[in-house]
């Protein structure tokens, strides 16, 4: 078995829970309206635009408020957003295990810069854990998911493909890493995790 010398955390559904799936269930409750919809339009749609520059992360909000049609401000639904925002401690502890095996952490995270400055500001802990072992691909203008930047992330950290672990809550970001070498993990739930990082690593 080869050794994992670095493990890449997604941010938000892995590092912080809430988000956008909890957003959309919120809004859908509290407007009558299909989570799904209201997911597929606000993250999806327009989210994933902004995290790739075609368009600014104001203009999702005010996008995703005109396209639902919704009775309050994109403001307010940005408040809505960040008030799902908490820290998972858990996952938190595993990162300062890792650290203390001297096994390489990084967060990684496809938010636009004023989203994930406002995550740091309100969560000032993810940046005193992983310190400048952040890496934000809307900075890079790359997709999260892809061969380039799995190849970034190798260059930068010194690893081969086949040396990283990384832990995301969504399948279509775990596919391209998979396929180049990369172990991944699904993020279903906490236990479940820490279980399939235990066998990967006995640190816990």
């Amino acid at each position: 078995m080869l050794k994992i010398k670095l493990v890449i955390f997604d941010c938000y559904g892995v590092v912080i829970t809430g988000g956008y799936p909890f957003t959309a269930v919120i809004i859908s409750k509290k407007f009558k309206m299909d989570s799904k919809n209201v997911y597929e339009i606000m993250y999806t749609k327009y989210t994933n635009l902004a995290a790739v520059r075609k368009i600014t992360q104001k203009s999702a909000w005010e996008k995703a408020v005109e396209e639902l049609n919704l009775p309050i401000t994109a403001k307010e639904l940005k408040q809505i957003h960040y008030a799902t925002f908490k820290l998972n401690k858990k996952i938190i502890s595993l990162v300062k295990s890792l650290q203390k095996q001297r096994i390489g952490t990084l967060l990684l995270s496809k938010n636009t810069r004023s989203q994930l400055h406002d995550v740091n500001v309100m969560i000032p802990e993810i940046k005193k854990t992983f310190g400048k072992n952040i890496i934000n691909t809307w900075e890079l203008n790359l997709p999260k998911a892809s061969k380039e930047t799995i190849n970034f992330i190798c260059k930068k950290f010194n690893v081969k493909p086949t040396e990283i672990l990384y832990i995301d809550d969504q399948t279509s970001n775990l596919v391209e890493p998979k396929k180049m070498g990369v172990k991944t993990i699904f993020y279903e739930n906490l236990w479940q995790v820490m279980g399939e990082v235990q066998k990967e690593i006995s640190i816990i």
